[in-house]
């Protein structure tokens, strides 16, 4: 009995020191300085690209709902405000389709075709068609049609530039299986016995501006919170109920309707976005990722009881939870969940990617997160199981130097730090998470402990930790 109540009292000692290193005025300080610093404190707001809107803002707009959690102060509510009103002024409607948005490139494939002209021959170009996916050479494609021709008799080709008629390779020495490498950024091979006047075209498909729905839901879900927030507090309707309402009308029309069309049923499994159909997108209609239908998903589960919310958003949101909790895997012996990084359909037959990485985990885990905290899908017991995937099959084991695996069936190498991205939310169910995460707060100097204070403070409160007001 001695032992056990030493034991709790040393547990206790040991739980008040921590408390003790985390102060909330001055971490909120110092997280407002660092912010500040950030581009004048506008972080990646007025960016058009949605790629650094939904990386780079999107980290940043959503540090500001958990300081808004912490805190309750409303400096955090009014930086919500202030970043989404720029992010809106830099959506646009390049289709005409009467939907404002916004796009990247960066993701997009170069795309060619390649095709026999009526020859004489029966040579032939392969392949027929070709997806370059590497961003830096797709964006060489000049979108040109061109034409491989044998002009002069069966031995020799040239390559011309159809659209500026420019010759980019003459009087070119065939032999069977000869290459052709000025196409940039392909490469077609011709093989078999050629005859004069035998022609081939080359067709290319420059990378296409898309939309990206995993973007969106990065800077969307953290406006959601704001909406909210504001919606059931009636104290802050002075300051800051039209901008609510503002966003909640924008959202509903160039975020969700624009959606709606992309939306697809699941059966009992739910349902969730697609990719666009634009075949220079990487995936065109595939069902997306689970992150990327995930981070928008989180949104419609927070607004699906607000006033003024689209009456789909209920049913969106709750598909997407159930669309994903179907396709979690239970280690058994761990007590712990694994999933893929995508599931699809791929006609009719059913497709799984590997296990997901420890990055993109952690967006497609908030998602059980947010429906969990609203009694949406996922329970208690799914949300320990989750938790264990952190510490059962991620952690690395270490408590002086905690690290996380590279993916969620665990394995080397450990890389990730304890702190890291919203994993720590995953406290509200294992202390011992928010444990791994001062320990790894603590070991950092104070620049990056004033970059991470949200995400520590965060971790803190869901873990249910009195912190130093």
């Amino acid at each position: 009995m001695c032992k056990l109540l030493l034991s709790c009292f040393m547990l206790t000692a040991m739980v008040s020191m921590a408390y003790a290193q985390l102060d909330v005025a001055k971490l909120a300080q110092a997280y407002k300085d660092f912010d500040m610093a950030r581009n004048e404190g506008k972080g990646y707001s007025e960016s058009p690209d949605s790629s650094s809107l939904g990386w780079g803002e999107g980290s940043i707009i959503q540090s500001y709902a958990l300081m808004w959690e912490v805190t309750e102060d409303t400096y955090w509510l009014g930086q919500i405000s202030r970043h989404f009103r720029n992010i809106m002024a830099t959506a646009t409607d390049p289709d005409g389709d009467g939907y404002l948005s916004w796009t990247t490139k960066a993701y997009s494939t170069a795309v060619a075709y390649a095709e026999r002209l009526h020859n004489v021959s029966d040579a032939k170009i392969a392949p027929a068609s070709q997806i370059n996916r590497n961003g830096k050479a797709a964006a060489t494609c000049s979108g040109h049609k061109y034409i491989i021709e044998f002009h002069s008799g069966p031995g020799a080709f040239r390559v011309r530039d159809w659209n500026t008629q420019a010759v980019l390779a003459e009087d070119v020495e065939y032999k069977d299986g000869a290459e052709i490498a000025q196409v940039v950024p392909f490469k077609f091979k011709i093989s078999g016995e050629t005859h004069q006047g035998d022609r081939f075209m080359v067709r290319t498909y420059v990378p296409a501006a898309v939309e990206y729905v995993v973007h969106q839901g990065m800077f969307i879900y953290p406006v959601a919170l704001f909406i909210e927030a504001v919606k059931s507090t009636p104290a802050l309707q002075d300051e800051f109920g039209k901008a609510a309402d503002e966003f909640l009308a924008f959202i509903k029309k160039h975020v969700f309707e624009h959606n709606e069309q992309d939306w697809i049923e699941m059966g009992e499994r739910g349902g969730a976005y697609r990719e666009q159909a634009l075949f220079t997108a990487r995936d065109p209609n595939v069902i997306l990722p689970h992150n990327q239908y995930g981070a928008l998903g989180r949104a419609w589960i927070v607004l699906k009881d607000i006033e003024g919310a689209h009456p789909l958003m209920a049913d969106r949101g709750e598909k997407m939870a159930r669309y994903f909790h179907s396709y979690l895997e239970l280690d058994e012996e761990k007590n712990a969940y694994k999933w893929h990084y995508m599931d699809w359909i791929l006609y009719g037959e059913p497709k799984s990617s590997g296990y997901e990485d420890t990055s993109h985990a952690a967006l497609t885990m908030s998602l059980a997160v947010v429906a969990a905290r609203r009694g949406l899908v996922f329970t208690d017991e799914d949300m320990v199981r989750i938790a264990n995937t952190w510490l059962k099959l991620m952690w690395n084991q270490d408590e002086a130097d905690p690290k996380m695996a590279a993916s969620v069936a665990g394995g080397e190498p450990h890389k990730a730090p304890a702190l890291y991205n919203w994993w720590s939310d995953l406290s509200q169910w294992d202390r011992q998470i928010y444990d791994l995460a001062l320990t790894c707060f603590l070991a950092t100097d104070e620049q990056k402990q004033a970059a991470s204070a949200p995400a520590m403070l965060h971790c803190a409160k869901r873990a249910g930790v009195q912190l130093k007001q």
